[in-house]
């Protein structure tokens, strides 16, 4: 059996209060290996939650079924034991989960009206601080279930990280952090204004995709002393090994001056891989099993414009049309009645003589 504490990050976005749920699945749970499990996760979430005084972790009945969460999927293969840590214990409190409208606005991440975008994006909003606290409290569990200790004061989510995620990607993707982060080539892809687009395509990678992977670079990679060039092709380099890491040449912040990049290189561990369903690759278009999507695709819209013409244009063309028809029946009889007098017929030709 396999332990796996989860939590889902618009579920803890919308709290009224210190109180955070614990849900957890009653039907794997009547697997008794499973329930020890469970209750081994419980306990070690409400050790570490009892060093934030932010966070209070509430249980819930055994028998409540879990809400949407990633976890459904893991325990339709096999019953494994979870945690899913919410803002609610029976309804959701973000009326927008997962929808378009799942937005900045709506998960009360605001900003005071006289800054500007580069004071907005390290200002600590009240949320950055709560998925701060939920984020050290789970951070200290998992250390604890891979086996730490003493991780009261080690383990320490950075708020200001969070919040720079927040502004990033739900307020205004073109920032100085995300351009620091970035290849040079990518910066187009931050837009102008605005939040990333995160319509995800099927057969093509997102801005929002790469941005995020060079965001886990900057996050959990480490900075090495390569130039550009080794950069670029690390297999020349002793005690590189493309093959295990990805290697990146991105912007960096500007100089002190503000006239010019100061880049350099970041190795990681985290990679692009196609996020494709094993119902493509095994050609079961029906199968109940796996997910499958389709894809729209946009023409070019054509339209065709009718113009109706108003009811005074429409009496005078009846009008019109009725006094050309009375003035040609008057004419027609006229000539009718003179046709002898305008139409004479040709004379026979006589005989000639000479």
């Amino acid at each position: 059996m396999v332990s796996v504490a989860s939590s889902s990050f618009p579920q803890v976005a919308l709290r009224e209060s210190l109180e955070l749920w614990m849900h957890t699945d009653p039907v794997s749970q009547k697997n008794k290996s499973v329930q020890s499990q469970v209750e081994h996760l419980l306990t070690a979430l409400e050790e570490s939650g009892a060093g934030v005084p932010t966070v209070v972790l509430r249980r819930l009945n055994q028998s409540q079924p879990l809400p949407p969460s990633s976890l459904q999927r893991f325990l339709r293969a096999r019953n494994i034991s979870g945690v899913v840590l919410t803002d609610h214990a029976t309804v959701f409190h973000n009326r927008y989960y997962h929808s378009v409208y799942d937005t900045a606005e709506n998960i009360n991440v605001s900003y005071p009206g006289q800054q500007s975008p580069e004071e907005d994006l390290d200002f600590v909003t009240d949320t950055a601080k709560a998925l701060a606290d939920v984020a050290t409290v789970l951070g200290r569990a998992l250390y604890q279930l891979a086996g730490g200790t003493n991780f009261r004061d080690t383990i320490q989510a950075d708020p200001h990280t969070v919040t720079r995620l927040l502004y990033g990607f739900l307020v205004r993707a073109n920032n100085s952090w995300f351009q620091s982060i970035l290849r040079q080539d990518l910066r187009s892809y931050l837009g102008d204004q605005g939040p990333l687009q995160h319509y995800i395509a099927v057969s093509s990678p997102t801005n929002t995709t790469y941005v995020v992977q060079y965001a886990l670079a900057n996050l959990t990679g480490k900075v090495v002393d390569l130039t550009r060039e080794q950069c670029q092709d690390p297999s020349k380099v002793p005690n590189e090994n493309k093959d295990l890491y990805e290697y990146m040449w991105v912007q960096g912040p500007l100089n002190s001056n503000g006239t010019e990049r100061l880049p350099y290189c970041v190795r990681s561990t985290a990679r692009l891989v196609r996020a494709v369903s094993p119902a493509f690759e095994l050609g079961q278009w029906g199968s109940t099993e796996y997910s499958t999507w389709t894809e729209s695709r946009w023409k070019d819209i054509r339209a065709r414009i009718f113009l109706i013409a108003s009811k005074e244009l429409e009496l005078i063309t009846l009008a019109v049309g009725f006094g050309v028809l009375v003035c040609s029946l008057v004419i027609t009889y006229c000539i009718n009645a003179k046709a002898d007098v305008l139409f004479i017929a040709p004379r026979e030709p006589g005989s000639v003589s000479f």
